[in-house]
């Protein structure tokens, strides 16, 4: 009996648990918190490589489709060379519509065709004249054209001519020709524009039509709305 009392005794006697001290504290701190870097380090460089892997894919994708491309870009070129050739051509029927657009505006200033003329016939070609087979024809063929000329047609002639046969026939048929317009641009009006302007025209603008009709290219469909 007193012996079981005595083994009691010693288990209630047992001294509590020990508590680790701080340096063991400190020490297992560091140990967690260099393993927890090292996995953050080990899971970046993990990353890094999935980035180089993901890049180099990406890279052969592109080779792969640039090829491709390539590839299709051969095969179709004379569809693109077409292609190419077809927006060159639009792109300067535009430019030039463009340009003879201005040239028409500029030309209704008063004096601009006639200098216009003058000018292009210093530096102009038989092949530049508005009269084709120019340097073929004879001297009376051509007079027989120039009614059809504009003011700036006839000073582009008369220049060229001058300067080769100055050929008698055809000078004195210019100067026949030449003189005022019945309004700055008339000559570059068709007419379609020319009949409105002909509705709101003054009588003395109306007999100046008449008679540059008359004289020039004669076409009936002012005449006939001009007074006699």
């Amino acid at each position: 009996m007193g012996g079981g009392r005595h083994g009691q005794g010693e288990q209630r006697c047992l001294p509590p648990p020990m508590a680790p001290a701080a340096d063991d504290r400190e020490a297992a701190a560091q140990s967690t918190g260099a393993e927890r870097a090292h996995m953050g380090w080990a899971r970046e460089t993990q990353r890094v490589g999935y980035a180089l892997l993901g890049a180099s894919a990406r890279a052969v994708e592109a080779l792969t489709d640039t090829a491709g491309y390539v590839g299709r870009a051969w095969r179709h070129r004379d569809q693109w060379g077409q292609r190419a050739r077809d927006v060159y051509a639009e792109l300067a029927e535009h430019g030039q519509s463009l340009l003879h657009r201005a040239e028409r505006q500029a030309r209704r200033v008063p004096g601009v065709a006639s200098a216009e003329g003058e000018a292009a016939g210093l530096v102009a070609d038989a092949e530049d004249l508005p009269i084709t087979d120019y340097a073929e024809r004879t001297a009376a063929d051509i007079a027989a054209q120039l009614p059809q000329l504009s003011q700036r047609e006839l000073h582009m002639v008369e220049g060229y001519e001058t300067r080769h046969k100055a050929r008698a026939t055809i000078l004195r048929r210019i100067d026949e020709l030449r003189g005022d317009e019945p309004w700055p641009g008339y000559d570059e009006m068709s007419v379609d524009e020319i009949l409105p302007r002909m509705r709101d025209a003054s009588p003395q603008e109306q007999a100046a039509v008449a008679d540059y009709e008359q004289r020039h290219k004669q076409r009936r469909t002012i005449t006939t709305h001009t007074p006699s």
